[in-house]
């Protein structure tokens, strides 16, 4: 589906072979009644500036809320410009292409639809249940603070686990698709943006708590303070921050006629750093200080101050014109999101493998942010990023990146199979791993963990965290529970080590310099350093290769994983030998009779060139470097054999 856009109707439209059909807002919103879905992921991505454009294929159903930036996004065949707030649906399967100005923020919100039940009408056509939900749309939503603010709520809620948190993870995020829904049809019936000062009135509303500043505001309202302090002044006569003011000392008043809480905990309430700077306000506002005001209550004396509850900060007839915007405003963010029965996430409707097999043996495991439950042994173990490590035990995962598989294929003879492909590294498919039941997930991303853990118990390991690679296969080992397994490995590990530097230094002059470039992105060259991907561990770390003086100095004294440089300028960072991550046709051909495009405008004729894999060289876990450094010792041996002869 796409959508088309006109000042009577949005309209969301299928095309396949046999007919055309059309389905409104109203239908739209209708589906949602029926269909019951889970939601998978939410995440924050930041797009920055970029003469490419940013390109993801997207794992699964999902809502896109840009709240800032400037540029354009492609979705499918739709162009989309992008100068502020925006909202996107896209389908599973969608490429998303990204194009900014100014760096842009996008609030993510990934679901998938469960058994759909039919809709009760003969309007709806037949396009109900999850196929309904392959659309594709995208307007700029009239009133944006409200849908930012609970997407926001969304994202916090998210990282929390308790069963309550998830519950009402869900009933905002209906919260939320209810808001959008009433916004786009308002704008079917109304072109017109809401007024600035009722926006901002609405935020301070919500947000009086928070240390909040006005260029937030004006920010999130894609003007200037200045221009909106204009606008304060010309509709209510008064400026924001006076108006926050009248919020504020209000929400006070309450808490001090109905609370006993001290004048800190009152002014950390209301948005104060401290009771001192309440009290002047207050006094300032009401004409009584905080604890005079309480004492004459408490005391039932009558209160001799005049006009209490009027404010001094806005004129009267002002202030009734701000009051009544704002009332509606002051209870709806006081009546919190029902609570469902339902589990969003399916948590409750799914129990993980660990607990559902009958016997099913745990134990607790500490992390950093306390104790968990996993299985005694993981059997079913699905990972994100570092396979390597858990392949040097013995465990074959269930379910893995497929980019992570094709980009190393030194662990071909290591993977069966049955490992099944859960994304890209960089974009999982959180439906996959729901659909592939693990007993446990091992991921490296924090910001994942509250996802992961709606499927199965999760541990973020930390790999090159770790201060060697023994203690990060012992952390494995932990993991996993097999620390006889990682304790055989590391011996080995250690013996397999020793022997190729041993080869290294018998047969081959150790003051010879080494540079590792990877030339495949663009118009730069990418210096391999020691600390990441791309076979600078297993070159610097591993075989103890002496680097080019430059790239000593520059890349691993700094510590850098890489540095990127232009063409014109990688002849001075080469001395004796050049290691090639070698992605083209011709890859790991030691014949320097082809030129390649990457050597057109880099003088080499003064070093050696050896061309290794790209797809063998990218991961730099334990296992994978070690084998690296086994066939870079031997194609180096090679090269100079073929020199002497």
């Amino acid at each position: 589906m796409v959508i088309i856009y006109d000042e009577a109707k949005l309209w969301m439209v299928t095309r396949n072979k046999e007919r055309t059909m059309t389905m409104n807002i109203e239908e739209y919103g209708a589906l949602w009644e029926h269909i019951t879905i889970r939601l998978l992921d939410i995440r924050i991505m930041t797009v920055n500036i970029s003469k490419d454009p940013s390109t993801w294929t997207l794992p699964s159903n999902a809502f896109l809320l840009v709240t800032n930036g400037k540029g354009k996004i492609l979705l499918g065949q739709a162009m989309h410009q992008i100068k502020g707030t925006y909202i996107l649906h896209a389908s599973k399967g969608t490429r998303l292409d990204c194009l900014v100005k100014s760096p842009m923020e996008i609030h993510m919100l990934s679901y998938s639809s469960l058994e759909p039940e039919k809709a009760n009408t003969e309007s709806s056509l037949t396009n109900t249940g999850s196929d309904s939900l392959q659309v594709s749309f995208g307007f700029e939503p009239m009133h944006p603070l409200p849908l930012i603010e609970i997407m926001q709520l969304i994202y916090r809620q998210w990282n929390e686990l308790q069963s309550a948190g998830r519950i009402q993870t869900k009933a905002l995020f209906y919260q939320w698709l209810a808001e959008m829904l009433k916004q786009m049809q308002e704008q079917r019936k109304n072109r017109t943006k809401l007024d600035r000062v009722d926006q901002a009135v609405r935020y301070l509303t919500r947000h009086y708590g928070e240390p909040l500043k006005m260029e937030q505001v004006a920010d999130m309202l894609d003007c200037s303070p200045r221009y909106l302090n204009q606008l304060f002044q010309l509709q209510l006569n008064t400026s924001p921050s006076r108006v926050l003011s009248q919020i504020r000392m209000e929400q006070a008043l309450k808490l001090l006629v109905s609370t006993k809480g001290t004048l800190q905990e009152i002014a950390e309430r209301v948005g104060y750093e401290n009771g001192y700077t309440l009290s002047r306000y207050f006094k300032k506002h009401y004409g009584v200080s905080p604890g005079d005001y309480r004492k004459r209550r408490d005391s039932s004396i009558p209160n001799s101050t005049p006009n209490i509850f009027q404010p001094h900060a806005l004129q009267k007839s002002h202030y009734s014109e701000w009051s009544q915007r704002t009332v509606s405003l002051v209870e709806a963010n006081q009546t919190r999101p029902a609570q469902e029965n339902t589990d969003l996430t399916g948590v409750q409707a799914r129990k993980s493998s660990a607990s559902a097999v009958p016997g099913a043996r745990t134990r607790m495991f500490a992390t950093g942010s306390g104790e968990i439950r996993i299985p005694e042994k993981p059997s079913r173990v699905v990972v994100d990023w570092h396979l390597g490590e858990v392949l040097a035990l013995g465990v074959t995962p269930l379910g893995a990146p497929h980019s992570l598989i094709e980009s190393n294929q030194m662990l071909g003879p290591y993977i069966c199979d049955q490992v099944q492909d859960i994304g890209n590294h960089n974009f999982i498919s959180i439906e996959k791993v729901v659909e592939l039941e693990p007993d446990l997930i091992i991921t490296w991303n924090h910001a994942a963990n509250a996802s992961y853990a709606r499927i199965a118990p999760t541990v973020v390991y930390g790999g090159s965290g770790y201060g060697s690679v023994e203690e990060g296969v012992r952390e494995m080992g932990r993991i996993l529970n097999r620390h006889i397994e990682a304790e055989t490995w590391i011996k080995e590990y250690g013996r397999r080590v020793h022997s190729i530097r041993q080869t290294i230094t018998d047969k081959f002059s150790t003051e010879k310099t080494f540079t590792v470039i990877d030339p495949n992105w663009g118009e730069h060259i990418t210096l391999v350093g020691d600390t990441g991907t791309r076979g600078g561990k297993a070159a610097y770390g591993l075989l103890n290769l002496k680097p080019a003086a430059k790239v000593r100095q520059e890349l691993l004294e700094p510590g850098l994983e890489y540095l990127d440089v232009v063409r014109s300028a990688v002849g001075g960072y080469l001395e004796d030998y050049l290691l090639v991550l070698d992605n083209g046709p011709s890859h790991g051909s030691d014949e320097q009779s082809t030129v390649k495009p990457w050597q057109k405008s880099i003088e080499t004729d003064h070093c050696r060139i050896i061309n290794l894999d790209w797809n063998r060289y990218f991961l730099s876990d334990p296992l994978s470097a070690v084998l690296q450094a086994e066939e870079m010792a031997e194609r180096i041996m090679t090269h100079e054999l073929s020199l002497t002869q």
